[in-house]
Order: structure tokens, then C-alpha cells, then sequence
């Protein structure tokens, strides 16, 4: 029987505990998720724009949807009192984030937020550093921040990640415009301290090498335990033919160690890499690849380990019937952890149809039991570019996520933070 007594010091008169017990007897495990908005949003496009990073007191979020400006927010461990700063960057034209990624990197310094733009060079895409505070104030340094990389070509959207130890920043890119994505043939990538100092020369990294009119399209990078980097990349033929998941490890020198992973995936697959830290191995054994996959429908998530030494996929869950998964992953203390959207579009309303899509947040934590933590009956309503999730490990059991939830008329974009329990 439930009772204070038996419950002893763990007895709550209202849940608060994120433990997987029933702490106040009413027949249900763990609070409810805790919804709150963020920020409005300028603009739909903010997919490589929006970035997050976990703090000791909460969440730093960063914001890209208007020239000349990031908007940097800290959230507190619950996901809410947000704070904004607003930091200078090199962007000054609305046209510059068609090809913009940006990201928020833990430095040995300090949090820091990485952009590259095509602004103030014309035929140049450059790569940026700003350092921040604890409070996502910009720290010392040139306005728009430290330019990391340069590359003769406009429009060119980067990846990044930051080294194991904090000190190392490693940029990818493609070698062509985002305006010509089926002339990307080579991926190049560079190597450089916090204050822009080279230490890997910019060499080429992977070239497509299926056909002649195959092009390299999604690019993912992940830091390693050991020092050095691992590369994802999505070869593509045409949608009749298939292509090539690519993966290969680097050193610290961008060398590359061992041979490189390749195989067919099936239909629509998106990636996220992971490092599942030492409960998944040694530093080259624990990176992982999430794949969201369709064969029909529904969705299927699955899992990649031992990349490099035969790993097969581990299906984690199978989405709604009908519905498609925009997803991420991330590893914790606690292991590894999903969260999706599972989203249809619905009928026609007449209006933009890009707003005709509706979808409910969903997460799968290390125990494999996918929960429903959509805020009521009714589902979110999403714009066909709100296909990403950000990923955030919390105290206590606890975990956040950021989405885009979208509205008309008149347009309205938000983003939207998820506290949810996951112990």
C-alpha cells in the first residue's frame, strides 16, 4: 500500500521528484513535463540557427534570425526567468543566412558561439568565434568575433565541434554553394585554436567517390574522447539510386585512423552522432551513429555502436503509423537519449501550406520506453522547417529540448523549451 510511512523521506504531498517512483501515492510515476516559450522567432528558417548548451546553472540558448545580431538566452534548470543579450556578429544581410550554421561550443575558456557567414567578403565564407560569459555576454575581442577559416566560395555551409579538451575548434565544409548542392564533391576541414591560430592545415577530407555525378549532402562531425574527430557524410546518387552513408575517424592532426565505414541506407535517412563516453568503450569504440530511416512508413530510430568494428543497426522504436520522426540524439551520465517530433501533415487549410503540419513531442530514455509529453490532446502545430530538436541533459534526472512551433495568420514563429523527467 502507498502510504507516507512506506514512502518515508521520499513522500511528496505533490510530486516534484524525478526518480520513477510514485512519491504522492496518486497513481502516476514522475511530474508532467513543464512547457515554457523561449523567444519569438523572426522567421522559419532557423534550422542551423538556433543552438543550445548546457551551463552549471541551466541552458544557453543562442538565436540567429536577424542580421547584425545573435540572441543569446540563459535558462535556469528548469527552463525558465529567461535573460537575452544581444551580440554583434558579421552578418548584415538577410541573404546570408540561407548558408549560416551556427553553433554554442564549450571552450576551455568558457561557452563561445561559432558562426560562418559569406557577408563583408563577397566571394568568401568565413568562419567566426565569440567568446561568452557564463551569462552569454560576449567576452574581449574583434567585433563579429575571431575568424577562424576562410574558402573562395560563397554560400557554404560549415559543421563544427569542439575538441575533447576545449581548446581545439575543427570546421567541415563543402566545397560548393548551398545554391549548387549537386556540385559538392569534396569536403574540407581545418583545425585551429581559440584565437584563430592554424594548427591543422585546411586538407580535403572526403571526395565523392560513387559517381561521377554523385555530391557529398548531409554533414555531421563529432569530437572523441582521444582527442580527435569523427565524419559523417551522406553520399548521394539520385532518389532512384540510392547512395552512401560515409564514416571515417581523424586524429588531432586530421589524419585519417583506420579505414572508412560505409553502407546503404534506406529511404529519407537523417543522422546524429554520439559519443557514448566510457560506458560505451574505449574512446574509438564509443562513437555511435542515431539513424532515422523510412522503409514505408512508419519511422524507424536506430543505433550504429562499434562503427568501426562491424556494428550492425539496433532499432530503438518505431514511430506512429503515418507520421515521420524529426528527431535528435544526445549521450548522458545516464546513457543515450532521444527525443522527436512525430509529425503528418494534415489537409489542406487553404492558406501556406508549409503551416499545414501538426506533430507531438516525443522521447525515449534509457530504459527504451518511448513517452508522449505533448503539453494536451491536441497536437503542436509545426511549420514544414521546424524539423529539428535540441537535446539537453539537466540535473537531477532531468532533461530539456527546444522546438519551433509555428502559427497563421498572422505568422507567428516560437521557441518552445520541454522540461521532462527521464530517470
Amino acid at each position: 500500500m502507498c502510504t507516507a510511512r512506506s514512502y518515508g523521506s521520499t513522500y511528496e504531498d505533490v510530486e516534484t521528484r524525478c526518480d520513477g517512483v510514485d512519491n504522492d501515492c496518486d497513481g502516476v510515476t514522475d511530474p508532467p513535463a513543464r512547457w515554457s516559450k523561449v523567444a519569438s522567432l523572426g522567421s522559419a528558417l532557423t534550422r542551423n540557427n538556433v543552438s543550445s548548451l548546457r551551463i552549471p546553472e541551466g541552458l544557453l540558448v543562442a538565436v540567429f534570425d536577424t542580421p547584425l545580431v545573435a540572441r543569446i538566452t540563459r535558462l535556469d534548470a528548469s527552463l525558465a526567468s529567461p535573460e537575452t543579450t544581444e551580440v554583434s556578429a558579421a552578418v548584415t544581410t538577410q541573404e546570408s543566412f540561407s548558408s549560416m550554421y551556427s553553433q554554442l561550443l564549450s571552450t576551455s575558456r568558457g561557452p563561445a558561439l561559432y558562426y560562418s557567414s559569406s557577408d563583408g567578403l563577397p566571394d568568401t565564407t568565413r568562419g567566426f568565434l565569440i567568446p561568452l560569459d557564463a551569462q552569454g555576454h560576449p567576452g574581449p575581442g574583434p567585433k563579429g568575433g575571431t575568424v577562424l577559416f576562410e574558402h573562395p566560395v560563397a554560400h557554404v555551409s560549415s559543421r563544427v565541434a569542439m575538441s575533447a579538451e576545449g581548446s581545439r575548434v575543427f570546421m567541415a565544409w563543402k566545397d560548393a554553394s548551398i545554391q549548387a548542392p549537386r556540385s559538392s564533391r569534396e569536403l574540407h576541414g581545418t583545425v585551429t585554436d581559440l584565437d584563430g591560430q592554424t594548427v591543422s592545415a585546411t586538407r580535403v577530407l572526403m571526395r565523392a567517390q560513387l559517381t561521377e555525378d554523385s555530391w557529398l549532402g548531409q554533414v555531421n562531425v563529432l569530437a572523441l574522447r582521444d582527442g580527435g574527430f569523427l565524419v559523417s557524410v551522406l553520399e548521394e546518387v539520385g532518389p532512384l539510386d540510392g547512395g552512401q552513408l560515409r564514416l571515417q575517424r581523424f586524429d588531432n592532426n586530421l589524419m585519417p585512423v583506420g579505414q572508412e565505414r560505409s553502407f546503404q541506407p534506406k529511404s529519407e535517412t537523417q543522422t546524429a552522432l554520439v559519443d557514448l563516453g566510457a560506458g560505451g568503450g574505449a574512446p574509438e569504440a564509443s562513437a555511435a551513429v542515431v539513424l532515422r530511416e523510412f522503409e514505408g512508413v512508419p519511422a524507424t530510430l536506430s543505433v550504429v555502436k562499434n562503427l568501426f568494428d562491424g556494428g550492425t543497426p539496433e532499432l530503438l522504436t518505431t514511430t506512429s503509423s503515418s507520421e515521420t520522426a524529426w528527431f535528435n540524439a544526445t549521450a548522458t551520465s545516464r546513457g543515450l537519449q532521444v527525443a522527436w517530433l512525430s509529425v503528418r501533415q494534415q489537409a489542406p487549410s487553404g492558406g501556406d501550406t508549409s503551416f499545414d503540419w501538426r506533430g507531438r513531442f516525443w522521447s525515449l530514455s534509457p530504459g527504451g520506453t518511448p513517452r508522449d509529453w505533448t503539453p494536451g490532446p491536441d497536437p503542436l502545430p509545426l511549420h514544414r522547417y521546424a524539423q529539428w530538436v535540441l537535446l539537453e541533459e539537466l540535473p537531477d534526472n532531468w532533461m530539456g529540448a527546444l522546438v519551433m512551433t509555428s502559427t497563421q495568420p498572422p505568422e507567428a514563429h516560437e521557441l518552445q523549451a520541454v522540461r521532462y523527467c527521464a530517470p
